[in-house]
């Protein structure tokens, strides 16, 4: 006679820390880190998460941080890049224009109509959910079902989220849901990227794909900034194109001023870390004048760029896309108003 033995399941070390390690989303909503990685399994179900629980740029930034493991998450969330302003060195540029002139380097970009242009992983999902109002019925049901969902295995909760995104997708709407983002036809957009060497040329190569694909998505304008500033009319770039012209070199933002001028934009998304100087906000409050309806940020370190202090002054609104590296104390809002003090961040 012959005994069977069933076997165990067993569970690592690792696992189990996630099991029994509890994350607060926002305030008074807990998943276990387990459940979470398990449960948005992709940037689009994590995206729709967010939503569906109103989760804030910092929030939504910090979980896409513990479910997303790619080189992208990683480039966007975890790079070590500038965090403090600079003053450029006397006779670089002298009196800012009103002694020997101040003449902006800017270029038109080599235009390239690539065959393929990349999908993107995070920037262009973002956007497309930006346009996407999740309806109250099923933030309200999503809140009702928190507590049970955290406690479902992974695919099950991984189905009833999809089941609700196809759900808000096909749900009756009266009006157009997607006017958030959406602009009239005469409006044009603009992606900005700061290209300098804060930013480091493995972090540009590292997230360059998104950044096309988000700017193909939003029909923009394409600008890449260091010691110059070079621009692409919507569809002409590719990937290939903006890392062959990225200087790597200083980060001075007045350069985009020729550019942004006399413009009506509808939405301007910039895309750096904290470098420049006090004096390109200056420079451009007189030689960029133009008008914003919405500028997004996309910032790569723990607070809000210098990039979109300096465009964001022409904006009717700034609103915090991303936020990058979290592993310092994120500043509060108070400690760099400066910043945003002129356009009510």
């Amino acid at each position: 006679m012959t005994e069977s033995t069933t076997p165990t399941s067993t569970i690592s070390s690792s696992d189990l820390s996630q099991s029994l390690t509890l994350v607060e989303i926002k305030p008074g909503i807990r998943f276990s880190e387990h459940m979470l990685k398990a449960m948005l399994p992709d940037v689009e179900t994590a995206l729709f998460f967010g939503a569906t629980y109103e989760l804030d740029h910092t929030q939504l930034s910090k979980l896409l941080q513990l479910v997303v493991n790619t080189p992208l998450a990683d480039a966007l969330f975890n790079g070590d890049h500038s965090t403090e302003l600079q003053s450029y060195c006397e006779g670089v540029v002298n009196d800012w224009g009103q002694a020997e002139g101040w003449n902006p380097s800017v270029r038109s970009g080599q235009i390239s109509y690539g065959p393929v242009v990349p999908k993107g992983e995070i920037l262009p999902q973002m956007w497309e959910q930006m346009q996407v109002e999740v309806a109250r019925s099923i933030k309200d049901v999503a809140a009702k079902l928190g507590d049970t969902v955290s406690k479902l295995p992974g695919k099950q909760g991984t189905m009833i989220f999809k089941s609700m995104m196809q759900l808000n997708a096909k749900r009756p709407v009266i009006g157009d849901f997607r006017a958030g983002v959406h602009h009239k036809p005469n409006k044009e957009n603009l992606v900005i990227l700061d290209v300098s060497g804060s930013m480091s040329e493995s972090t540009i190569r590292a997230i360059v794909n998104d950044v096309v694909a988000l700017s193909y998505m939003a029909n923009a304008h394409l600008a890449i900034v260091s010691s110059t500033a070079i621009h692409w009319a919507p569809g002409t770039y590719d990937a290939d194109s903006v890392l062959a012209e990225a200087e790597f070199g200083g980060t001075q933002y007045e350069q985009l001023a020729p550019i942004i001028k006399g413009r009506d934009w509808g939405t301007v998304i910039t895309i750096a870390d904290y470098d420049s100087s006090y004096q390109a906000k200056e420079v451009l409050a007189r030689d960029g004048v133009c008008t914003i309806d919405t500028l997004f940020d996309v910032s790569l370190v723990n607070k809000s760029t210098h990039l979109a202090a300096c465009i964001g002054q022409f904006a009717q609104s700034v609103k915090p896309m991303l936020i990058g590296n979290s592993r310092q104390v994120l500043r509060t809002d108070y400690e760099f108003a400066d910043d945003f003090t002129d356009y009510g961040y």
